[in-house]
């Protein structure tokens, strides 16, 4: 019996963005081709338990800390010629755990989601220890240089601008494709806002302001609900803290003692399409795949602090493109967001219709295709 056609997902759970664009991308291929076996690993099962988790926790940290470390390390990532030998000494130690991994997978196509597997990746192909076709989705609007490797067949990516710096950096026009940030296939469902809403328990006629935090929960959401409180205006906040329980615990405890406001305090939740459709604007950290969500919905979005990085890229491609606007305040934040929400405020749609005209709600069926027609070769 022929053995099924196998695509390997290899990704990081370095914000949660990056697993979710394989999940997409996974879910599209099965639609498309229920043939096709798909299988997800994730780049700390290629380090020690002990180890994965302080990376982790130390990444989260600095986030929390000092995002100003966080940034001077992904600027000097893009410039200095050392960190080039530091990405090869890192592949070069773990790519041994990664082959060992693959010789008991046997796929017939890898895609990678994050910089780092890619990096593993390119380094087998270089020395002929990976013969099988390769795909890299980038979860960012932008390119880092630590993301390029002329190993990788093929490159999708966000918009032309990104095929462009590849182009710069070496890589041939043919090998990169602009297919949009993939995103979960419940995007692409038209659910109406009232309808949302009552999935949700919440009120038709009160504005829902979002406010996610990515699967960590790093935003300061406790300040910010006090900073609507204070304008004494009667909306909806939903807070998904993620995967920070002592974030949610706290958000629930003082969603009894709001006035004017009504709070629900969410963890980790899956339905993030339904609570999109049911807002009217979201507050939110500018991650690839969130701002991607909002993109596909074309919900308005209203970026907090961007941490340096690609925090910043993606707020600079989104605010250019007249589909977000960054504030550096609390008190800020909530003032604009109630402006944007007056009824006579003409900003609010002019938003809505830049994301929607940029979103790709289709984004990991087009993946998907690209990966069966290597499959097929």
């Amino acid at each position: 019996m022929e053995r099924s056609r196998k695509v390997l997902f290899i990704s990081a759970p370095i914000g949660a963005g990056h697993v979710r664009a394989a999940q997409a991308v996974g879910a599209a291929l099965r639609r498309l081709d229920p043939g096709v076996a798909v299988e997800f690993a994730n780049v700390f099962d290629f380090f020690s338990p002990r180890l994965g988790k302080a990376i982790l926790g130390g990444y989260l940290k600095v986030l929390d800390i000092f995002p100003q470390a966080y940034g001077a390390a992904y600027g000097w990532g893009n410039s200095s010629r050392l960190a080039l030998v530091g990405r090869e000494a890192v592949s070069g130690f773990l790519a041994g755990r990664m082959e060992r991994y693959l010789a008991v997978s046997k796929p017939d196509v890898v895609v990678v989601s994050h910089a780092t597997p890619a990096g593993l990746v390119a380094h087998l192909a270089a020395r002929g220890r990976l013969a099988v076709p390769t795909v890299a989705v980038v979860t960012d609007f932008v390119v880092h240089r630590l993301w390029v490797y002329p190993e990788l067949g093929l490159y999708c990516v966000a918009h032309e601008g990104m095929r462009d710096y590849l182009a710069g950096a070496g890589l041939a026009r043919e090998r990169s494709v602009v297919t949009g940030i993939p995103v979960d296939g419940r995007f692409t469902a038209q659910l109406g806002k009232n309808a949302a809403r009552a999935a949700l328990g919440l009120a038709d006629d009160r504005q829902v302001v979002l406010m996610m935090g990515g699967g960590a929960g790093v935003m300061p959401m406790a300040e910010l609900v006090a900073a609507f409180e204070a304008l004494g205006r009667p909306l909806q906040l939903v807070a998904v803290a993620g995967r920070n329980e002592a974030l949610r615990r706290r958000l629930a405890a003082e969603a009894a003692g709001l006035r004017h406001c009504t709070l629900q305090a969410l963890g980790f939740v899956d339905n993030v399409d339904v609570l999109m459709a049911a807002a009217d604007v979201l507050v939110s950290k500018p991650g690839g795949l969130t701002a991607a969500e909002a993109l596909a919905k074309g919900l308005p979005l209203v970026i907090y602090r961007p941490i340096p990085g690609q925090e910043e890229a993606n707020t600079a491609f989104l605010t250019e493109r007249g589909a977000a606007v960054k504030v550096d305040s609390a008190l800020a934040l909530a003032d604009l967001a109630c402006g944007l929400l007056d009824g006579r405020s003409e900003r609010l749609a002019a938003l809505g219709a830049a994301a929607l005209s940029l979103g790709r709600p289709g984004a990991a069926e087009a993946v998907g295709r690209l990966i069966i027609d290597r499959l097929v070769k």
